[in-house]
C-alpha cells in the first residue's frame, strides 16, 4: 500500500488559517482574540495568525510565566509582541500554582501532577482576560500533541478555537516560516514550560519528525509495520504510539455521556 506523505504547507494554507480566525471571531460576535504566548513555536504561530487575520489592535497576548521560566522566554515574547504591535500582559502565576501544590500535591507525586496545575492556572487567567475583553481564547495545541494526548485536559487543551488542530508539529514549523515567525523561535527546542528543563520530545520519548511520519501512516489505515517502516522505528514503538493515541482519545472529545431519549418522541 502506498501512503501519502505529509502535506507541505503553503501560503494558501496560511490564508485558510487566517480566514478561520476571522470567521470564528465574527461568528462569535467577539471583539478579538486572546492568546497565551509562551515563547514557543505553537503560540507564536497562533499569535501571528491572529494578528494577520484581525489586526494587532484586536489581539491580546498574555504571557504566564512561573519563577522557573527562563529569561530568554521573556525576551523572545516581548520581542515578538513589539515586532507585531501586539498588546502584551505578563502575569506571573507562581503564587496560585504554589497554593494549589500545597493543597493537593503529595510526597512522591510524578512531576507531571504539579505541571498540570501550571497549565490549568494559565487557562484560568486566559479565560478571565477573554471575558473581560469580550474576546475568545485561541488555543495552541497541534495535531501531533492532540493525538498523543500531550496536553493538560482543561489546561492548555482548553480553548474556544484551535487553529492548529489539523496540523502536525512539522507542519506548524512550515507555517511559521511562511507567516514570518522569527527563526530563533522556529529553531527553539519545544517545551511546555511546566518545570525547569522540561522538553516535549524527551517527555514523549520520540522526536516530532519521527512521530509525525508514524501518525500520518496510522491515520491512513497503516499497520504497525507500515508505521515502523515510514518512521524508521521498531514495530513495538509503533504499537506503543497506536495504544497511546487510543488511550488518549478522551482528551480530544467532549465528555462521554449517556443518550437519554425517553419521552422525546411520544
Amino acid at each position: 500500500m502506498v501512503f501519502r506523505s505529509i502535506h507541505r504547507m503553503t501560503e494558501a494554507d496560511a490564508e485558510v488559517l487566517r480566514a478561520f480566525v476571522r470567521d470564528t471571531v465574527a461568528d462569535a460576535g467577539a471583539k478579538g482574540a486572546v492568546v497565551g504566548i509562551s515563547g514557543g513555536i505553537d503560540s507564536a504561530v497562533v499569535t501571528k495568525l491572529c494578528v494577520d487575520a484581525l489586526g494587532p489592535e484586536k489581539v491580546h497576548a498574555v504571557f504566564l510565566p512561573t519563577d522557573s521560566t527562563p529569561e530568554s522566554d521573556y525576551r523572545q515574547v516581548e520581542g515578538m509582541c513589539q515586532q507585531w504591535y501586539v498588546s502584551l500582559e505578563i502575569i506571573n502565576i507562581q503564587g496560585p500554582v504554589d497554593s494549589f501544590r500545597s493543597l493537593l500535591i503529595e510526597e512522591g507525586d510524578n512531576p507531571l501532577q504539579a505541571g498540570n496545575m501550571v497549565a490549568r492556572c494559565r487557562m484560568i487567567a486566559l479565560f478571565d482576560r477573554a471575558k473581560r475583553n469580550g474576546s475568545i481564547v485561541f488555543g495552541t495545541s497541534n495535531l501531533s500533541e492532540l493525538m498523543m494526548g500531550y496536553m493538560t485536559k482543561y489546561g492548555d487543551g482548553a480553548e474556544d478555537a484551535t487553529p492548529l488542530y489539523d496540523l502536525y508539529k512539522t507542519q506548524v514549523w512550515e507555517i511559521a516560516a511562511i507567516i514570518g515567525v522569527p527563526q530563533e523561535i522556529i529553531d527553539k527546542t519545544p517545551t511546555a514550560g511546566l518545570w525547569a528543563g522540561q522538553t516535549d520530545e524527551e517527555e514523549m520519548g520520540i522526536r516530532y519528525l519521527v512521530l509525525d511520519k508514524a501518525l500520518n501512516v496510522m491515520e491512513q489505515g497503516g499497520t504497525d509495520a507500515d508505521m515502523a517502516e515510514a518512521a524508521g522505528i521498531s514495530v513495538e514503538k509503533a504499537a506503543e504510539i497506536r495504544r497511546t493515541v487510543k488511550i488518549m482519545s478522551h482528551k480530544r472529545s467532549i465528555p462521554v455521556h449517556p443518550k437519554i431519549c425517553v419521552g422525546r418522541h411520544d
